[in-house]
């Protein structure tokens, strides 16, 4: 039946999504996301300082120091403030100020010159009018007269004829002179509107009081005013007048003005024209008062109470400055979260880890696609974070810390095993509560643990990598604690510590290795070892019930060991499994030619196809066998993997040339897989360059090299060596090396001559 597009969609669907949650990028992120949180939890909690139950005013009864570096906020603001406070009001001078109070005044005092000059004018036009109205009233009282005069003439002739008429106000005549006028009102010569009139010469609006006393005053006296009047405001102006202070300076200029000597009308005067000008010219400058208050302020040096200084002391009432920092330390119960205390333990513990997880990402990345292994580090981290954690409350010294990178230099290589130790070392500073010591410790008795360990074949090594590492941590501590202390039996002390902790650190991992090697199914070399033991009971079956394949495998694990070791491939895993790889022929085993030694051959009397499915049977039963006995994938591996997809080719072609029937190549196949890695493979060249050359006539070494080298191209041909990394130039190696185990086995003995020894006996006796 056909399923609706649809469904199909939606089956597509989920199966990306299973495929997705187990991509091994996706479990090996989980794996890290709870490493790190675990780890994480264990640091925040060694950090994380004791918490008290207090508030202001409480009497604790123990002192209470900063766990770290911590600042009074209270007393620093207090600080600030007092700072700020003693920084005057910054005043700039505007000198335009002071230059248009100088100028109006100087205009004032010009207008004055030209009111003066007016009122002059008017003055003589006045005079000037009252000249010619007495000439014409003159005039007029000279006619009168005139014509009195001729009257009388006419009637009498009592005058003496040449008698000049006289001018009643001057000499005779009708001209008069104008200083002959008198002097006119004053008020009704200079009338409010002359004065109004006069205001357009004034800068500003001066009464009209003011104003006659300009016209009135001596030229002198008002001279005086105005030089003394104009140096006064430049005085003044010119020490600078706030404008809190301009009163104060008016009240002084009034007193300036009163103390000259000039009339009192001019003093009156001078005051009206002088107090009013009088401005400030020292403004207040918020901006740069604000950037002074604020530089003083920065310039204050914060209260800080340094790492393990007293922030309470016993006995002392407690104040809301010092509950402030407590809070912030994290120090008290009801603490809000210390937000930076905790990031910083997580950057911390995060960059400890992205050590471990860089090195893999770019160095050691086919490792990132067996899950199986990177749960394995990191349980280990965990385990050893976790002990470390344990440890460390007790003494900060006695931690196993550099378990972590020895486990993984056995378990995977020395390479990871340095670099975890390294970031071991670091959490170990975290985890015994931010200690440098732990950290050197561990990186100098990892480092040399690790460093014994590379040849390692038996779990003693084990014994002796405890005690390298102990006395790299001897040698650490002793050099740290010499430089931070005073004296030798401090550092001598803290060393005993060191030495216990690189005992223990050895006696966990020989205790604790065979668990890893089971539960993640991880061979060391240590495992190796103790699968080639010929005691081990398959390969003592092996030699027992099948001991031509027995032998056949110990050649293929020398020639196979030799070309690895050749070409830096690992020699001993291919000799380990080059022992098994034909443990499935303990099912049928004299149904193999080695085997066949006092009995005849059965195929003889078997269908090709039935022989061929027997002898291929022989990788799955070995399967099964290696399963039973707990053989390790690794080397299960080399038992599927050593004849990969060739044919056998003898039942093919016995089956090709029976009864004319037409065989298949492919029903002829081993199931495969092929080799994919560089071991297997040289256990597949192994196998059969050791079967063909066994079976050769005459063992030269041009002739086995031949051989060897035509069996190689037709491996090659045949696509064997498809998924595995083999080059060229490696076979070419290994063909060497072949031939150089072979020389061994096939060299030419001494024929001995036959002798009859009890003939020979006998004829001395």
């Amino acid at each position: 039946m056909i399923q609706p597009a649809a469904n199909r969609k939606k089956l597509a669907g989920r199966r990306s999504i299973f495929a997705f949650l187990l991509h091994p990028y996706f479990l090996d992120a989980i794996i890290g996301l709870i490493t790190f949180g675990l780890i994480f939890a264990m640091a925040l909690d060694v950090i994380s300082p004791e918490r008290y139950e207090l508030k202001a005013g409480d009497i604790p009864t123990e002192p209470i120091a900063a766990p770290r570096d911590v600042e009074d906020v209270r007393a620093t603001q207090e600080r600030i403030e007092q700072a700020r406070q003693q920084v005057n009001d910054i005043y700039t001078f505007n000198h335009s100020i002071t230059a248009a109070v100088i100028a109006e005044t100087e205009e004032i005092f010009d207008g004055m010159e030209k009111v003066r000059d007016e009122a002059d004018k008017k003055l003589q036009e006045w005079k000037r009018q009252q000249a010619e109205q007495i000439q014409k009233e003159a005039a007029q009282l000279e006619q009168e007269n005139n014509n009195i005069t001729d009257t009388d003439v006419e009637s009498s002739d009592t005058e003496s004829p040449g008698t000049e008429n006289t001018n009643p106000h001057g000499e005779a005549g009708t001209e008069t002179d104008e200083s002959e006028v008198g002097e006119p009102d004053f008020n009704e010569l200079y009338d409010p509107v002359f004065l109004r009139r006069m205001q357009h010469y004034f800068p500003v609006q001066l009464s009209n009081d003011d104003i006659r006393s300009i016209i009135q005053a001596d030229q002198s006296d008002l001279n005086q005013l105005r030089q003394q009047l104009i140096e006064t405001l430049q005085q003044m102006m010119n020490a600078g007048i706030k404008q809190e202070q301009l009163v104060e300076f008016k009240a002084n200029l009034r007193d300036i003005i009163q103390g000259m000597t000039i009339p009192n009308e001019l003093k009156l005067l001078g005051t009206n024209i002088g107090v009013p000008r009088l401005k400030a010219n020292l403004l207040y400058d918020p901006e740069k008062t604000l950037m002074e208050k604020n530089k003083a302020a920065e310039a204050v040096e914060k209260v800080i109470y340094k790492k393990g200084q007293y922030i309470v002391q016993a006995g002392q009432p407690v104040t809301e400055s010092q509950i402030a920092m407590l809070s912030e330390l994290g120090l008290l119960k009801d603490y809000k979260l210390d937000i930076p205390l905790i990031i910083g333990a997580a950057l911390a513990v995060l960059l400890s880890i992205g050590i471990g997880i860089v090195y893999l990402v770019f160095f050691e990345k086919d490792l990132l696609y067996k899950p199986r292994l990177v749960l394995m580090m990191c349980v280990i981290l965990i385990l050893v974070a976790g002990l470390t954690y344990a440890a460390g409350l007790f003494n900060p010294y006695l931690i196993p810390s550099s378990m972590a990178g020895v486990l993984l230099a056995v378990l995977i290589n020395t390479r990871i095993g340095t670099v975890i130790n390294i970031v071991m070392a670091l959490l170990a500073g975290l985890l015994t509560g931010l200690h440098i010591g732990p950290v050197a410790m561990t990186m100098v008795g990892g480092a040399i643990g690790i460093s014994m360990l590379k040849k390692i074949q038996q779990r003693n090594s084990l014994i002796w990598a405890g005690i390298g590492i102990a006395g790299g941590n001897f040698l650490a501590i002793t050099a740290f604690e010499l430089l931070t202390q005073s004296g030798w039996l401090g550092p001598l002390s803290s060393s005993v510590w060191g030495i216990l902790a690189g005992v223990i650190t050895g006696i966990l991992t020989i205790g604790t290795l065979p668990i890893w090697e089971n539960v993640f199914d991880v061979v060391t070399p240590i495992k190796l070892v103790e699968l080639a033991n010929p005691n081990n009971e398959l390969l003592k079956r092996l030699l027992m019930e099948a001991p031509g394949t027995y032998h056949h495998s110990i050649i293929v694990a020398n020639l196979a060991e030799s070309a690895a070791d050749a070409i830096g491939a690992n020699g001993l895993l291919a000799r380990v499994g080059a022992y098994y790889h034909d443990i499935g022929k303990l099912e049928r085993p004299y149904f193999f030619k080695e085997n066949q030694i006092s009995v005849g051959n059965p195929h003889d009397e078997l269908d090709p196809e039935l022989s061929t499915n027997i002898i291929i049977s022989h990788v799955t039963d070995g399967l099964k066998l290696a399963k039973k006995y707990k053989v390790p994938d690794i080397i299960q591996k080399f038992i599927t993997e050593h004849h990969g997809t060739t044919p056998v080719v003898y039942f093919f072609h016995k089956a090709k040339n029976k009864n004319g029937i037409m065989a298949r190549l492919e029903d002829f196949r081993y199931p495969g897989p092929s080799p994919q890695s560089k071991e297997t493979a040289i256990v597949m060249l192994a196998d059969t360059a050791e079967a063909a050359v066994r079976a050769m006539p005459e063992h030269t070494p041009e002739k086995v090299e031949a051989l060897i080298r035509k069996l190689f191209r037709e491996k090659l041909e045949d696509g064997q060596f498809d998924n595995c990394d083999l080059t060229l130039r490696e076979m070419n190696t290994i063909a060497a090396a072949f031939t150089a185990v072979f020389s061994g086995i096939f060299h030419e003995r001494v024929k001995y001559p036959n002798v009859d020894l009890k003939k020979e006996r006998t004829a001395v006796e």
